[in-house]
């Protein structure tokens, strides 16, 4: 292994793509160890939040088969793009990554189709595009507020 790390690696992974079952048995028993110390690990990752959204983002993606994605990386060089602000209201709240054109109506998940948002704003915009959005928005500028 040390003279061919790389080589090593290769053969590793192709042991797992042939032997599934024994793959998942070993690590479910490396687990099952000190399983308190095993969350420990994962819980001490400092960016553990941060990927698993990012991570379920791909999932959502790949569900409705819309092509493109963007790293943790590229949404925090967007967000500090945006001044770490919402994209609608300029709220400083915690952001969200919003479609502008939604993932339901055959947007890409790709980081030029993201705007950081807060979660009312992207809330209510819901399956809007970016311009529906923005021209609601707009509308609501115009009116009175509603008392009921």
């Amino acid at each position: 292994m040390k003279r061919n790390a790389e080589r090593a690696r290769a053969a590793m992974r192709r042991w797992r793509l042939q032997h599934p079952d024994e793959h998942r048995a070993e690590n479910r028993a490396y687990y099952a160890r000190d399983p308190q110390r095993r969350q420990q690990q994962i819980d001490a990752s400092p960016n553990r939040r941060a990927v698993r959204k990012a991570a379920d983002a791909r999932r959502r993606s790949r569900k409705l088969q819309s092509p493109g994605s963007y790293t943790y990386v590229e949404w925090l060089l967007l967000v500090t793009t945006f001044g770490g602000q919402c994209a609608y209201c300029a709220r400083g709240a915690p952001l969200h990554a919003d479609h502008r054109i939604p993932l339901a109506r055959g947007g890409s998940n790709s980081i030029d189709n993201i705007v950081p948002a807060c979660s009312s704003c992207n809330l209510r915009k819901g399956t809007l595009t970016e311009a529906e959005f923005r021209a609601r928005l707009d509308g609501e500028k115009d009116q009175p507020p509603r008392y009921t």
